[in-house]
């Protein structure tokens, strides 16, 4: 018994002890290292943004997305062809993966760039790179909300006739093309507008010792 409460106790201070231990390591952390930590906790945060967002849109269109979800399952019952039926469901399902795939690289993409955006920000002083830095956020904050929009979409194969299966399966996956396309130019144009930025911040940077060189 006295084992047993000893062995609980020392559970218990492990565990109280546990945050004191970690603060201390990490207080002990090279400032490169730290810096790391850092970035990485504020990584996680903005990705976190983007996931807010598709939340609430998702929480918004629930009742429409389940409606449609329903009438698939109704419909698909319908395809006497059970090769036809299997083909369909398969085809169904990988439209919401591919769809999950894209937007999950493209969230990563803007996180990235909205780091890289607020590492300039913090420095800049020039009134055109601060100009620049407005511009390129609001580039961001756009493909953020296209991004988030785009994720929420659920691609349902809407099943009317038998014989027209295969055009029905053609026009949603061409829907889905053409929303990752218009999702991934604005991802683009944000990439852009943060990579210009960063080449005239560079210039900005070395006109005062190319003027002393003079």
């Amino acid at each position: 018994m006295e084992k047993k409460f000893a062995s609980l106790v020392l559970i218990f201070l492990l565990v109280a002890l546990l945050p004191s231990f970690v603060n201390a390591q990490t207080s002990n952390l090279p400032s490169r290292l730290k810096q790391k930590v850092k970035d990485n906790d504020s990584i996680i945060r903005k990705e976190g943004r983007i996931s807010r967002k598709v939340s609430q849109i998702k929480e918004g269109t629930k009742a429409i997305v389940q409606a449609k979800r329903d009438e698939f399952k109704t419909r698909i019952q319908t395809i006497k062809d059970e090769k036809k039926k299997a083909l369909v469901a398969r085809i169904d399902g990988k439209l919401s993966e591919v769809n999950i795939k894209h937007t999950d690289r493209f969230s990563q993409v803007l996180t990235k760039l909205q780091t890289h955006l607020d590492k300039i920000s913090q420095t800049a002083k020039d009134k055109k790179v601060l100009a620049d830095v407005g511009i390129a956020q609001a580039s961001i904050d756009a493909a953020e909300t296209a991004v988030a929009n785009q994720a929420a979409k659920t691609y349902t194969i809407q099943i009317t006739t038998e014989t027209a299966l295969r055009l029905n399966v053609g026009t949603t996956t061409s829907q889905l093309r053409q929303d990752l396309m218009s999702t991934h130019k604005l991802v683009v144009d944000a990439k852009q507008a943060v990579q210009a930025l960063n080449k005239d911040n560079v210039i900005i940077k070395k006109e005062p010792a190319s003027s002393a060189n003079l």
